[in-house]
């Protein structure tokens, strides 16, 4: 074990996760933890180490914790001026607690009023997006698909098929996006059930089109309806009393 002492006031740069950018950091402490690890049937060995820091960010005075790991499995080669090869370990950075998920959209927010459950849900699904867990993402759209039918008042009892045919005959939804849901629930389903891995292109293909019908359904239909109250009511029409009509 190795132990690095901080000196007074020491700063350094680092990931600030309310901020989410690099800022000037003071340094309230660190350590550094050195591993070997040998096979001795084989004779191979690796080592690297690990950096721990607790780090305060000077802007708005967030503290958190970073890693700076690396080994020696890991190195890039390059040549210096003089033309002679040069190797470096690439340090893995991790600070905790991460910050917020950068792809929720803007309206997110507005969902605790909606269902506080289902925005549960959805952070955690933004959360394994941004972390690149396609899997666990895929699953949790299906999932959020299955509590918003819920939240909307179709019965939880019923297969996705029967809750999106419900969703369509309610007038939530048309035929083309039946079958987008449809979509959605399926990647979810094999993901979970038969192993399928989608890429970074097809997860926000599938989010997109959740995104759509959870911004209808629950933020902008909401609002829609509340605008109703507003519009003046439509005068009723006088109907001519005794008055013949000419042939």
């Amino acid at each position: 074990m190795a132990t690095t002492p901080t000196a007074t006031n020491a700063t350094k740069k680092g990931h600030c996760p309310t901020c989410d950018g690099e800022r000037t950091c003071e340094i309230h402490g660190s350590i550094y933890k050195a591993w070997d690890w040998e096979d001795k049937q084989y004779g191979h060995s690796v080592n690297g180490g690990v950096d721990h820091s607790l780090l305060e960010c000077q802007g708005c005075e967030t503290v958190f914790y970073e890693t700076s790991s690396w080994n020696s499995e890991d190195t890039d080669h390059y040549y210096d001026a003089a033309g002679q090869e040069q190797y470096e370990h690439p340090r893995e950075i991790q600070t905790y607690p991460k910050p917020e998920a950068k792809t929720k959209p803007v309206w997110f927010d507005a969902m605790q009023k909606a269902d506080p459950q289902l925005r549960n849900i959805l952070s955690q699904m933004y959360v394994a997006h941004d972390n690149q867990a396609h899997i666990l993402t895929a699953i949790g759209l299906r999932t959020a698909l299955d509590r918003a039918t819920e939240v909307i008042g179709i019965d939880p009892a019923k297969t996705f098929d029967e809750k999106l045919n419900e969703l369509r005959n309610g007038g939530w939804i048309g035929q083309t996006e039946r079958d987008i849901l449809g979509v959605v629930t399926d990647a979810g389903n094999a993901a979970a059930h038969r192993g399928w891995v989608p890429d970074s292109q097809e997860v926000s293909e599938l989010l997109s089109s959740l995104e759509v019908f959870l911004h209808r359904a629950f933020i902008v239909g909401q609002k829609a309806l509340g605008i109703k109250k507003s519009i003046p009511a439509k005068p009723e029409r006088l109907l001519a009393v005794g008055k013949k009509t000419t042939p």
